[in-house]
């Protein structure tokens, strides 16, 4: 039963590609989806995963979801991290102890307190988009849910030395959980590759 609804959920994403065209298509495929941690970036999902969703279903902060084609046609239904809908509990293993593959390693909460899923980063145009920054605003919501202390809000001067608040984001201390794109109310933040 499984595997002929994703049979045919591949068939319908083929369905859907085909209707996008090539360039659309190219885009899809290098978009850089995120990942649950303990999957190898990705690289044990593709392996294992059967897309039977049982991480996405007890995601406790949901920011699980299955993919369409986030990862490209041969990922549908495998899961995706979306920070518009949660972040990853700093403490939580729950994926990895559902997933009945091993799609999704076992993580300890020690090891998955230091997994990588990412890094946070500023978004494209970030600076008509953040209050701190647009709007001369107080806001450091980043910062204050910030569960690594990976991101603050600083006060520096651009070159006319006007004085301005804009969010950094600390590299080597940020997992990219995603506290922070959820939280932020101008979505002036995204979650990178952490190669990227």
């Amino acid at each position: 039963m499984e595997m002929r609804r994703r049979g045919f959920l591949l068939g319908a994403a083929a369905g859907v590609y085909a209707a996008m065209g090539e360039t659309a298509m190219a885009r899809t495929q290098t978009c850089a989806a995120i990942p649950p941690p303990g999957s190898d970036g990705g690289r044990r999902l593709r392996l294992r995963c059967t897309g039977c969703n049982l991480c996405v279903a007890k995601c406790p902060t949901k920011v699980l979801k299955a993919a369409t084609l986030e990862y490209g046609i041969g990922g549908t239904m495998m899961p995706v991290m979306d920070f518009t809908r949660g972040y990853c509990e700093k403490g939580c293993t729950r994926c990895g102890e559902v997933c009945p593959t091993g799609a999704i390693l076992r993580l300890s909460a020690e090891e998955k307190a230091s997994e990588k899923i990412g890094r946070a980063a500023l978004v494209s145009g970030w600076e008509s988009k953040c209050l701190a920054y647009k709007e001369k605003h107080a806001c450091a919501i980043c910062q204050k849910h910030c569960l690594y202390q990976a991101v603050k809000v600083v006060e520096e001067k651009t070159e006319d030395g006007t004085a301005v608040r804009r969010p950094v984001v600390d590299a080597a201390a940020c997992v990219g959980c995603g506290a922070c794109v959820y939280c932020c109310p101008g979505h002036a933040l995204e979650v990178v590759s952490p190669k990227g």
